[in-house]
């Protein structure tokens, strides 16, 4: 289990890279509020995601593989719903911006960082 939860760490850390130029690139195109609602949205998604690449890549972690996953949705639908309730002005557009670009640079770069075996 130590070779893939290195590869799901690097995977976490090459999306967190994806999020980061994202925000930049709102930041000088739309302004700095549009990139910190990228960071958020994509935080929503990291944050579980972080918590799975940990819990299954343990010791136990493949007796529970399945449920551990199956927890992610709900607490992201629960991040997206405390972001928009606790900050109602918020950019949407950019909230889920973030969340697409993780949402697409994980399983792009777990495939990578499995395939050249990093």
């Amino acid at each position: 289990m130590g070779t893939v939860r290195k590869e799901l760490q690097v995977a976490v850390v090459c999306s967190t890279l994806c999020l980061l130029v994202c925000a930049a690139a709102f930041g000088f195109i739309v302004g700095w509020e549009a990139a910190k609602a990228v960071l958020l949205g994509g935080a929503v998604i990291l944050v579980p995601s972080v918590w799975i690449a940990k819990h299954v890549a343990s010791v136990r972690g493949a007796q529970y593989a399945t449920v551990v996953a199956l927890v992610k949705l709900p607490l992201c639908g629960l991040g997206f719903a405390l972001l928009f309730v606790l900050k109602p002005e918020i950019h949407a557009f950019a909230v889920f911006t973030g969340a697409a670009t993780v949402l697409l640079a994980l399983p792009i770069a777990t495939g990578l960082v499995q395939h050249l075996k990093w």
